[in-house]
């Protein structure tokens, strides 16, 4: 009779430890489920803000601890490798120059495209246009009507528009029939704002609704293939 007894006690631990891994097994699932679903929709929502593939691509998604590890309680973390860009465009954060009082100079599209490895598609910034082409290149002034809360930078001498598809700025001979004329290629501000087109939160509170129907269905469907 005792050997009865130990017997049936010794099947239902079994049990109870193999209800208990799927149990786990589930949760983490579900965790892992979700982790994914977040980082698809925060890539989707930097994509269809216009901000690209590249930035997109900078979120992360990880479950804790390890697949090895048996827990009731992991934990999904989902980041981004460029934080501050994030940061700037959830927050609507301004921008201002480093320097103290100093200006930010946006290019136009006039302004001649970087020469810079690397840089696919950008305009020389300001510092890059005098140091190639010289201090006295650029004429500062307010234009008319603005105050000192906008600076134009202006190429009198050596650039035409450009007569080419991309168009931009493009130095030229100024020598016979071809003439050079001003092009805006700077405009100077003290600050610009971001605008907010990224919202963390909304993903963030999206998940923890669906979370209790992402680990439930991998509890039950766990349980289930294994009965």
């Amino acid at each position: 009779m005792t050997d009865t007894k130990l017997a049936l006690v010794g099947n239902l631990q079994k049990t109870l430890d193999a209800e208990k891994t799927a149990v786990a097994t589930g949760i983490r699932g579900g965790m892992e489920a979700l982790t994914d679903l977040g980082k698809r929709r925060l890539r989707q929502q930097v994509t269809r803000a216009g901000l690209g593939e590249r930035l997109a691509k900078t979120w992360r998604g990880k479950v804790y601890p390890g697949a090895r590890v048996e827990t009731f309680e992991p934990a999904g973390v989902i980041w981004s490798k460029a934080p501050h860009i994030v940061r700037a465009f959830s927050e609507g954060r301004p921008i201002r120059s480093k320097a103290s009082g100093g200006w930010l100079a946006i290019p136009t599209d006039l302004a001649p495209p970087t020469r810079k490895r690397g840089a696919r598609r950008k305009r020389m910034s300001m510092d890059d246009f005098l140091d190639e082409f010289g201090m006295d290149s650029l004429r500062v002034f307010a234009p008319p009507g603005r105050g000192r809360r906008v600076l134009y930078a202006v190429a009198d001498k050596g650039f035409r528009r450009g007569r080419g598809k991309r168009g931009g700025g493009r130095t030229t001979r100024v020598k016979g029939k071809i003439k050079a004329e001003p092009l805006l290629m700077y405009v100077l501000v003290k600050q610009v704002r971001l605008r907010r087109v990224l919202n963390v939160d909304t993903v963030e509170r999206g998940l923890v609704r669906l979370a209790p129907e992402y680990i439930t269905k991998r509890i039950i469907g766990g349980l289930s293939d294994d009965q």
